[in-house]
């Protein structure tokens, strides 16, 4: 048997990462703090899970130590690095959706376009190389990229004219008075594969099975198991307000003129689907909120 390593983010990463792979039936347990490395018990095709920071994860997976990473599509970005992209995984210690990298300034700056920054300005940013990219497609090459290792939105009052960092909501922006000038990009949280790895016919199989896995984990945190005892005059109309993956599940009560219909539904539509049934005298109505894995 051949077997993969892995590495993935820590820092406020780290649990989000240590639950997924719960949730796919691959519970990680950390046997060497100082170097952040694990095992998953019972899988022996996985044969070391690091944890490590997530600017370093690129540089490791391209040198070939190790065969799958976890990693933010913008620290592949800032790196230039191309990897074969397995999974896309809208999730991170915000929510479920991606992240923007953004340049914003001071809200009394003035300043609302690229063009308008200081001529020789300093702008502050952890991206460096991606934002000097950024910069030299812009043509303002002249422009001083000063790296920031933490409290990046802080670096205005240190002589920064603008900064480039990561954000979701805006919130923290707001709070340190600043806003966005423009985006540079979305960034997900992706699976990835060191091509090597990939085109080896002795490890494809594994990597397939894990991204296979985490997928069902991901999807199943999207979804809720619905249940509800529905009148037999209203089953047609109660299967197509439940729907599903594939429609729901039927299966005759030994009450008269009573069946039991079972689906996965959307999380988002959860609210509606329950009122929508109640309108037409669908009872006893059950929704089990942590499925552990949808495999499709």
């Amino acid at each position: 048997m051949n077997q993969i390593d892995i590495v993935v983010p820590d820092g406020s990463m780290q649990d989000v990462i240590i639950k997924l792979f719960a949730k796919a039936g691959l519970p990680v347990t950390i046997e060497r703090q100082r170097t952040k490395e694990g095992k998953v018990a019972g899988v022996e095709w996985i044969k070391r899970v690091a944890f490590q920071r997530p600017q370093e994860i690129p540089h490791y997976l391209a040198n070939g130590h190790f065969d799958v990473a976890i990693v933010g599509e913008d620290w592949i970005a800032n790196w230039d690095y191309k990897f074969p992209i397995l999974l896309v995984l809208p999730i991170g210690r915000w929510g479920n959706k991606p992240v923007n990298i953004v340049l914003a300034a001071s809200q009394g700056s003035g300043f609302k376009t690229i063009e308008e920054l200081p001529q020789d300005c300093e702008v502050a940013t952890e991206y460096v190389q991606l934002v000097q990219r950024f910069f030299l497609s812009k043509k303002r090459q002249d422009i001083i990229i000063v790296p920031s290792y933490g409290n990046t939105e802080h670096k205005v009052r240190f002589g920064a004219a603008a900064i480039v960092d990561v954000t979701e909501s805006g919130d923290s922006l707001r709070e340190n008075q600043l806003e966005v000038i423009c985006e540079i990009m979305k960034s997900n949280t992706v699976v990835v594969a060191n091509p090597e790895s990939l085109a080896d016919g002795t490890k494809q199989p594994y990597i397939d099975c894990f991204v296979r896995l985490i997928n069902g984990a991901y999807q199943a945190s999207k979804y809720v198991m619905l249940t509800a005892n529905v009148p037999e005059q209203a089953l047609d109309e109660a299967s197509r307000i439940i729907g599903g993956l594939k429609g729901p599940s039927c299966l005759p009560l030994k009450t008269k003129e009573w069946f039991a219909l079972q689906s996965v539904v959307p999380r988002e539509n959860e609210q509606k689907i329950i009122f929508e049934l109640l309108q037409i005298g669908v009872t006893d109505i059950v929704v089990i909120r942590d499925i552990p894995m949808i495999m499709t």
